[in-house]
Formats: C-alpha cells, sequence, structure tokens
C-alpha cells in the first residue's frame, strides 16, 4: 500500500495542510466532534473531508481493545482521550493492513504510545518525544504504587491525589 497520515486534533488546529502532503489522510469522529462548530478550522476540516482530501474512519473494536492494553501497560490510562485512544486504534488498524503509518500530533503520550505500536509520529509545535516512557502511578502521601488508574485519581489508602512518574525510560528506535 502507501503512506497514511492519521491527524489529531491538534494537527488540525495548527493549520495542517492535507493536500500539501502526498498521503492518504485520516481523522476520526471523535477528533471531528472536538472541533468547534463556528471555527474556521472546522469548516477547513468539513471543506476537506468533503473534497476527499481527509477520509474520517472509526477503528475496528478489536483494535479498539489491543490499543487499550498498550495505553494501560504503559500507565498512559489517565492521560489520553477517547479521541486520542481512537486515533491511535485508527493507526494500528491501518498499520495492520499494510500501510505505512504516521500520527500527527504534538500531545507527547500520544507519540509514547504511537511509539509502542510501531506507528511513525511526528509533531507540529513541538519536536516530539525523545525516549519511550512507562509510567508508574503512585501516592506522595503513603509511597503506594499502582498497576493502574484509582477511582477519581486519588490514593484508596489515604486519599491523597495521586501522580505519575517514570518507571522505564528507553531511547526511541529510529
Amino acid at each position: 500500500m502507501g503512506k497514511a497520515i492519521v491527524l489529531d486534533t491538534s494537527a488540525l488546529l495548527m493549520g495542517y495542510e492535507a493536500a500539501e502532503v502526498e498521503a492518504e489522510h485520516y481523522t476520526v469522529p471523535s477528533v471531528r466532534e472536538e472541533m468547534k462548530r463556528d471555527d474556521i478550522r472546522k469548516l477547513r476540516l468539513d471543506s476537506a473531508i468533503d473534497s476527499g482530501r481527509i477520509t474520517v474512519k472509526s477503528p475496528d473494536p478489536k483494535y479498539r481493545a489491543e490499543v487499550k492494553r498498550i495505553i494501560g501497560e504503559l500507565g498512559e490510562t489517565g492521560a489520553l482521550s477517547e479521541a486520542d485512544t481512537e486515533l491511535l486504534a485508527l493507526g494500528a488498524q491501518l498499520k495492520g493492513e499494510g500501510w505505512e503509518t504516521t500520527i500527527i500530533s504534538d500531545d507527547y503520550s500520544v507519540q509514547n504510545v504511537a511509539s509502542e505500536i510501531g506507528l511513525g509520529f511526528k509533531g507540529l509545535a513541538t519536536q516530539g518525544i525523545k525516549r519511550q516512557f512507562k509510567w508508574t502511578i503512585y501516592c506522595p502521601g503513603c509511597r503506594k504504587t499502582f498497576d493502574g488508574p484509582q477511582d477519581e485519581g486519588v490514593c484508596p489508602i489515604c486519599g491523597t491525589k495521586l501522580k505519575r512518574r517514570p518507571s522505564r525510560k528507553r531511547p526511541l528506535m529510529t
């Protein structure tokens, strides 16, 4: 197949122009919904969709489930929105279909998960991540660590607001 580019809300807000890059461009329904209704950038996105320069596509549920598993393993669950998860799942699906896939996003958590999945990524306003992280959720009060997010982001033992810290950092494979 060819090249596929999956666009995050941040790319569209920064004015990414699909017509300037030779590739198939995609986004997901929830990214489109995140755009403000009367904003000129939403109108540009709608125009790109209407003209066929950008395709809106929902990922297959099996890719969504796989991406959610990876997000949990990396400790990124609380850092990613449903739109981010959907975007990454579509990227994984396109890769699985044989596309050379790149995610355009300035969100470091999106880039971190994209790296784990084996997707390319590029930021428009930021340089992007240099290392991949696995996060540990911990309580700064009682120092307990947790395998995943806790209800309402507070420690079930002492009630302190939970934080994240990197438990593994590794250089990105280029």
